[in-house]
């Protein structure tokens, strides 16, 4: 093949495209990724951080995903031992509440049995004393105690940015800021071309795949339209297969001892705190969007933050003399269905249309069964072999410590994790936007790598700062305006 040629084109740099990308690479694939923006921009950068099976699955008998996803939990914490850890989860019971102690028991003791051989600490059940004393911050009236279990917590967007190193340490391409423009087939070759431009510099960059992937995520209903109107002018839309939901999360000050929670709100959803970096993730919410989502509803509401606030409070008082340091949702690429938003299936779909293949659906955690799977089909689409293999035994190449040594760390991010703004290194190639300043005095400290190393002047440095501090002043004033008529 020659430097253009090759077997996967991959649209989107989430967790879903970079793990497609690492499978077909590692399998001696030629294989390029093109994201449009920064690599783990949507959903895959806004989880609640948590690698698990999904105890609330298992209230809708999806018992079959619970079990792949646990299986999972473990392999994907073995490959990135350093940004992963089990935390274990305190399930409060109370009176009045829909679940009570023997289903619970049942859950938890179902939990532990579908995990099988992968199963971490077993689950407990405390009294309301018990429960007390294991976190003394949990509302006491009507406590009559509690479920333990253990899950992972894990670093969505580092574990992403690892991912994509991976693969491109086993020949995959990874062009960043780079937006397809043009696909068309090339009856002479069977390959479709695809032309790409940098967001930057406005190159022009042509690639001719055998396949084009369709991971785009959230977006992937109009990803697919658009393509399928380039390679196949003239056809009608195709149906959409995505009904989309918001996930919006809270970030407080540490509001427990050691623990997770998992409650139940106030109107019988679940909520979770997560302990992630000295803080606690609150969430979270399930909004249904368009599809493709508008821009405005990417953004957390004011009635989603309240919503998040008031449940907290509700279950750890101390919540509410608190000011949460941060508010940040995602957009959920859930499959089209008849059920409740928050009720929708978290299986994926891969949909063929000639040399198309759109990936939809799935969560995280699995992330390594949708690779595989999409890798599989499109073999044997185009007639080559795969070798299946476990790979969870193989760490993936892991990030610096977060240090105070804020100028190295923007040199390894820019040059080895494609970074290439203030906001890519702070919010996802570290975790210096839960610091006490939003990571302010770091990107500071950080703006001059980057200045030095992509060629910008003084005044395009000090335009990076400005919007970086922009957006942390929006967001503030944005939880300020909106828990001030709480």
């Amino acid at each position: 093949m020659n430097d253009t040629e090759r077997d996967l084109v991959v649209l989107g740099g989430g967790i879903t495209g970079l793990g497609i990308a690492r499978v077909a690479a590692r399998a001696g694939w030629p294989v390029t990724v093109l994201e449009r923006d920064d690599l783990v921009t949507g959903a895959s950068s806004a989880t609640s951080h948590m690698l698990h099976g999904g105890l609330r699955y298992l209230e809708q008998g999806r018992f079959s995903l619970v079990r792949e996803a646990l299986s999972e939990r473990l392999s994907v914490s073995r490959l990135a031992p350093t940004l992963s850890r089990p935390v274990r989860f305190m399930v409060p019971l109370r009176q009045g509440d829909r679940v009570g102690p023997w289903r619970l028991r049942a859950g938890l003791t179902l939990y532990d049995m579908l995990a099988g051989r992968t199963a971490m600490s077993p689950h407990v059940m405390a009294d309301a004393r018990q429960a007390r004393t294991l976190e003394p911050g949990v509302e006491t009236k009507g406590l009559k105690g509690a479920g333990l279990y253990t899950d992972m917590v894990m670093d969505d967007a580092r574990l992403a940015i690892a991912v994509a190193r991976d693969a491109a340490a086993h020949g995959a391409e990874i062009l960043t800021r780079t937006e397809l423009v043009a696909a068309r087939p090339d009856p002479s070759t069977g390959r479709q071309v695809v032309e790409a431009r940098t967001r930057d510099g406005g190159d022009t960059i042509t690639r001719r795949a055998r396949l084009v992937v369709n991971a785009t995520g959230a977006w992937a209903d109009r990803t697919r339209a658009t393509v399928l109107g380039m390679l196949q002018p003239g056809a009608s839309d195709p149906p959409r297969l995505l009904r989309p939901s918001r996930g919006t999360h809270l970030v407080y000050p540490a509001l427990t001892q050691r623990h997770g929670l998992v409650t139940l709100a106030g109107d019988g959803r679940v909520c979770f705190v997560v302990p992630f970096a000295g803080r606690s993730l609150v969430g979270t919410t399930e909004v249904e969007t368009a599809s493709p989502p508008l821009e405005a509803q990417r953004r957390p509401s004011a009635d989603e933050i309240r919503y998040l606030a008031t449940e907290v409070a509700r279950v750890l008082p101390a919540a509410a003399r608190m000011h949460p340091i941060a508010v940040y949702g995602g957009i959920r690429p859930l499959l089209s269905a008849v059920e409740k938003v928050g009720e929708a299936s978290r299986e994926h779909r891969i949909v063929e249309d000639g040399p198309l293949l759109t990936i939809v659906g799935g969560k995280y955690t699995t992330f390594r069964v949708m690779a595989n799977d999409l890798v599989a089909r499109a073999a044997a689409l185009l007639k080559l072999q795969v070798v299946p293999r476990d790979d969870a035994g193989e760490p993936l190449p892991m990030p610096p410590p977060d240090g105070p040594d804020h100028e190295a760390f923007a040199e390894h991010a820019i040059e080895n994790e494609w970074a290439r703004t203030l906001e890519d290194l702070v919010r996802r190639r570290s975790s210096r936007w839960l610091a006490d300043d939003r990571g302010l005095m770091a990107a500071r400290r950080m703006a001059p790598v980057l200045a030095r190393r992509l060629g910008w002047d003084a005044s395009r440095e000090k335009d990076e700062i400005d919007r970086f501090e922009a957006s942390v002043r929006d967001e503030l004033l944005m939880l300020d305006r909106t828990l001030a008529t709480r």
